[in-house]
């Protein structure tokens, strides 16, 4: 994983870049990474994003926006897209800043269950699980950060994922077995 990162770098398309230049609105926004890991600003061309660390982001855009800026002043704060599931709040998608935890990933996506088992946490990515349980939880009793765990678009952070908050219950099926009735009435009314 840590070859391939440094070969291709962290920033993979969709990811966002938070910049802010002093005395540049222009430049000062979120910014999507896009097509052919590039960086769109305005009135600029592209800026390739291939083989750019997170890490490095801060001091490779300012050299880059020092073509076209006297001395720029600039902070950036590059964003992973994650998906957050398993016994959390609101499991889904969600751009997350690289420099947080990965309990704060968790947090992000309105925290555990209540009855959420802490140690039933991984990392999927694709179909291989990349931080199995036990080192994830080593890994986050350390306070490593998402870029430190080396995550990148796409990748699943699942919590406890046999447990569901808000599982089925009376209501829940009456209310879709009313739904397929109410359709299988409209369907044969109509046609």
């Amino acid at each position: 994983m840590i070859r391939t990162r440094l070969e291709a770098g962290d920033l993979q398309v969709g990811d966002q870049i938070e910049i802010d230049v002093v005395g540049q609105l222009a430049f000062s926004d979120t910014f999507a990474v896009a097509s052919g890991r590039v960086l769109s600003l305005p009135g600029l061309p592209d800026i390739p994003l291939q083989g750019v660390l997170r890490s490095e982001a801060q001091d490779y855009l300012t050299k880059q926006l020092g073509r076209y800026i006297r001395d720029p002043q600039v902070r950036v704060r590059t964003m992973i897209r994650l998906s957050v599931f398993g016994s959390v709040g609101r499991p889904g998608f969600y751009q997350i800043p690289a420099d947080v935890r990965a309990d704060d990933a968790i947090m992000a996506a309105g925290g555990p269950a209540a009855d959420a088992d802490p140690k039933k946490v991984f990392v999927r990515r694709g179909t291989t699980e990349i931080w199995p349980r036990d080192a994830l939880v080593d890994a986050m009793r350390q306070g490593l950060t998402l870029d430190q765990l080396n995550l990148r678009a796409g990748d699943e952070l699942v919590l406890d994922p046999r447990k569901r908050p808000g599982g089925m219950n009376f209501f829940t099926v009456l209310g879709a077995l009313g739904g397929v009735i109410s359709s299988v009435y409209f369907f044969v009314r109509v046609f």
